[in-house]
């Protein structure tokens, strides 16, 4: 059949008066517009007084610091900017994807959590990719060996989650946007129409995936040029997507979720042999939920709760708290050691014990006591890494980041994907969206605390967070990484706190990451560095100076001076992402 663009005929008339009313209010086109007051100053360190949004594309933080100043709040530029995102870095995000939200409310001195992490479609079964299963009768047979239990779980339909991205920021902005949802998204329409360039990292990702795209018209069609990878810096339109989210803004989240829009995506991903329903779209819900709080070295932490990904960065800390820290270097080996060992721990019991709290018996709380913190560093040899640590007996890829904070000190941190760059390799083309694969994130065996069932949220790494000094914030941080995650956030929670590095310095510093036997570093450590974890016993595996694959942290600081607080904005130089402020 051919293909249909969403909303280009039934909202056309509402988006010109949305548009004409923001020219007649602005005077000139947004894009354009910089005033003497308060112009829009974007790079990789941004210090402003009126607001800062730190994305992954300059583009995207542009959008996001056009809302703020436009009288727009730190939700409304939170949901423009990840809307962006969906359209300059589509490899990592997107409308057929999820996340989690964390909000501060300055007026009610309030933080709130917003879970909007995929779900397992209601025909899910925990045996569906289990090797030797069933499989899905009707749609595959069960995998014979991991490989293929692996290409199940991540490529094609069967590997696409229910997305509820953009009901999730339908509802943020709802509760605590400011501005009309069309003048929040028209920035955003207007990137699809006129274009963007295209980042380095959206080029490597085609290149990688360049003959899944050959091979796959409709995604062929949007990410290459005549066939070929779009150079970068070169520009990029998504026409496909503008009517979609016209749509959006004319019908909200029943324009996504029912009706045509809907029904292309259920045939798009049945045709891919997945089993998303009709039924799964049409009772997507989100919630807002108490954010999760605790406490490291007399500074309030604020995250989200289970699935999202603070529970092993916070048990990490309240390993981490137990040594004195503080008194060692931040070059130190022997603290590097220690942050190494506590978060290989804390990762083995998120595998062993952690998932979505509804279908799980431990509760996460558990993970979090003083006593269990104190058994697990009781565990570690200063002297000697664990290799592939076991979980304390209970007995006894890719991923996008927002952060927002504005005139007012109104704070969002926001992280979302649709899993592995490029998803399932599911596409939309009526609607220009990209499907997740979040499936891949369940546990493929059945009987674990995050084994697949319908309706469930697979764990993730995931964590938004706030960092409070004294009860006030201090610290708006995130990344995306996957499973380094973990390691990133820690390891800039005690460089912040325990050595009270400067945020840009923080998120500069070199990391390393090891999830149980290997070591990964970047290649700025000494000789003498990797010589004294070596003699510890740590197996290392040497990456880039600046390597992506330690994430990309996107983080504010609220600093404190003589005329009042501004904002500094830090991106890290991992990846191409910007700050915007002004």
């Amino acid at each position: 059949m051919p293909h249909v663009k969403f909303g280009d005929a039934q909202s056309a008339r509402v988006v010109f008066l949305a548009l004409l009313l923001c020219v007649l209010s602005a005077g000139i086109r947004p894009d354009t517009a910089t005033t003497q007051e308060s112009p829009i100053v974007v790079g990789k360190v941004v210090r402003a007084s009126h607001g800062v949004v730190v994305a992954a594309h300059p583009d995207a933080a542009r959008v996001g610091g056009e809302i703020l100043r436009r009288g727009g709040n730190a939700m409304d530029a939170a949901v423009a900017t990840a809307f962006a995102l969906a359209v300059v870095e589509p490899e990592a995000s997107g409308l057929g994807g999820g996340g989690f939200l964390l909000h501060y409310d300055v007026a009610e001195t309030e933080y709130s959590a917003l879970d909007y992490r995929e779900l397992g479609p209601s025909a899910a079964t925990p045996e569906m990719f289990s090797i030797g299963g069933p499989g899905v009768p009707g749609h595959w047979s069960g995998p014979t060996d991991e490989p293929s239990q692996t290409a199940l779980r991540k490529y094609g339909g069967g590997a696409v989650a229910v997305p509820r991205m953009v009901a999730g920021l339908l509802e943020a902005h709802r509760r605590h946007g400011r501005l009309p949802l069309g003048d929040v998204l028209e920035p955003v329409i207007r990137l699809t129409e006129d274009g963007f360039e295209v980042s380095e990292h959206l080029y490597g990702t085609v290149l990688d995936a360049y003959d899944v795209l050959l091979s796959n018209e409709p995604m062929g069609a949007v990410f290459l040029n005549d066939g070929l990878p779009y150079e970068p810096g070169e520009l990029m339109r998504r026409p496909d997507l503008a009517g979609t989210l016209r749509t959006i803004v004319a019908e909200g989240a029943d324009g996504f979720y029912r009706g045509e829009m809907a029904e292309a995506i259920v045939r798009s991903v049945r045709g891919a042999g997945g089993i998303l329903s009709l039924d799964d779209l049409a009772s997507v819900s989100v919630q807002e939920e108490p954010a999760l709080r605790t406490t490291y070295r007399g500074r309030t932490l604020v995250g989200l709760q289970v699935p999202a990904g603070a529970v092993p960065i916070f048990e990490a800390l309240h390993v981490l708290e137990g040594i004195d820290l503080p008194a060692m270097e931040p070059g130190d080996p022997g603290a590097a050691h220690w942050m190494v060992e506590a978060t290989k721990l804390a990762s083995a019991d998120r595998v062993a014990y952690l998932g979505d709290p509804a279908f799980s018996d431990l509760p996460p709380d558990r993970l979090l006591s003083l006593e269990w913190a104190n058994r697990q560093r009781a565990r570690i040899d200063p002297q000697r890494a664990m290799l592939n640590p076991e979980p304390l007996d209970e007995s006894s890829g890719s991923t996008t980041h927002v952060s927002v904070i504005d005139v007012d000190g109104n704070m969002v941190a926001l992280t979302q994907s649709i899993n592995y760059f490029l998803g399932a390799h599911v596409f939309v083309p009526e609607a220009g969206i990209l499907m997740n694969n979040t499936m891949a994130d369940f546990e493929p065996e059945p009987g674990g605390p995050n084994s697949i069932a319908p309706g469930k949220v697979p764990l993730s790494n995931m964590s938004p967070l706030f960092v409070l000094e004294d009860g006030r914030p201090r610290y708006i941080l995130g990344t995306p990484g996957g499973t380094r995650i973990t390691s990133t956030l820690v390891r800039l929670v005690v460089g912040l706190v325990d050595w009270r590095l400067p945020l840009d310095e923080a998120v500069d510093a070199p990391r390393f990451d090891s999830e149980g036997s290997t070591l990964c570093i970047e290649s700025r450590f000494p000789a003498s560095w990797v010589s004294a974890m070596e003699g510890r016993g740590h197996p290392m595996e040497l990456k880039g100076a600046f390597d992506q694959y330690f994430g990309g942290v996107h983080a504010i600081a609220i600093v404190d001076g003589a005329g009042g607080s501004s904002y500094l904005g830090v991106a890290d130089p991992r990846r191409p992402g910007q700050a915007a402020g002004h």
